[in-house]
């Protein structure tokens, strides 16, 4: 059974970093930051599963603060 998880996991990694704005973003990251691929690929997976987006002035200016 957890062969088949990591398999699974493995197949959802391969997917996710087939696309073209990942790998970009993985690039990316890598230059800019000195990180490692595998450093810069779970910077990618942690943004995108975060749970709460995160604030940013763009949608805070159409809000009324009471």
């Amino acid at each position: 059974m957890t062969r088949n998880s990591t398999t699974r996991l493995e197949n959802r990694d391969e997917r996710i970093f087939s696309s073209p704005v990942a790998l970009a973003f993985v690039r990316i990251v890598v230059e800019r930051r000195g990180l490692s691929e595998a450093q810069a690929r779970k910077v990618y997976l942690d943004y995108i599963n975060r749970s709460t987006p995160a604030d940013s002035p763009r949608e805070s200016q159409g809000r009324v603060m009471t």
